[in-house]
């Protein structure tokens, strides 16, 4: 390949990554200034292109009905691609999709799958979540030790409102004498 083949190939693809990177801050924009449609239709292609930011918003509008109809199912496909790539707050809100049943079946194993990959990356909510389903045996074995601990993740997070939450649990459950 010449060299002149290189540079051609380097530019296109420099190309495709700055018209993808406008798309998406148009999409920001818009949605900034409360255009939620316009924010959808920005936002598409590059959800399309493999963009876990603009795949996370286009499910998160589409739990909301922000922009377009509310619609879970297309909420779950959307977080899911968002959540593959590693995106932690897709990963918790597919969690929680599963966890009630909105747009897919409720499936606790899935909910949890979803929750600890969150948890791992410090989110405080699936922390929390993750600890519950371990006191309660859902999505895994009852677990009281990995309660405990994921409990404690999330009072340690700097979350208020989660870290309210989860020292009721500790104290509900006495987590402190395991």
């Amino acid at each position: 390949m010449s060299k002149n083949h290189i540079l051609l190939a380097v530019l296109c693809s420099l190309s495709f990554t700055f018209n993808a990177q406008a798309d998406y801050l148009d999409g920001q924009r818009a949605y900034a200034n409360g255009d939620y449609e316009d924010a959808v239709i920005e936002w598409t292609p590059v959800a399309e292109d493999g963009d876990a930011r603009a795949q996370y918003n286009l499910g998160w509008m589409s739990a909301n009905g922000r922009g377009t109809n509310q619609d879970f199912m297309e909420a779950v496909d959307w977080y899911t691609k968002s959540a593959k790539q590693g995106n932690v707050n897709a990963q918790y809100n597919l969690g929680n999709l599963y966890l009630r049943g909105q747009g897919a079946s409720q499936n606790d194993k899935l909910a949890f799958s979803w929750f600890i990959k969150a948890a791992e990356q410090g989110d405080a909510p699936a922390q929390y979540n993750l600890g519950r389903m371990y006191l309660l045996g859902k999505g895994d074995d009852k677990n009281i030790l990995e309660a405990r601990f994921w409990i404690k993740q999330a009072l340690e997070n700097n979350d208020e409102y989660i870290g309210a939450l989860a020292q009721q649990v500790w104290d509900d459950f006495k987590l402190g004498t395991y």
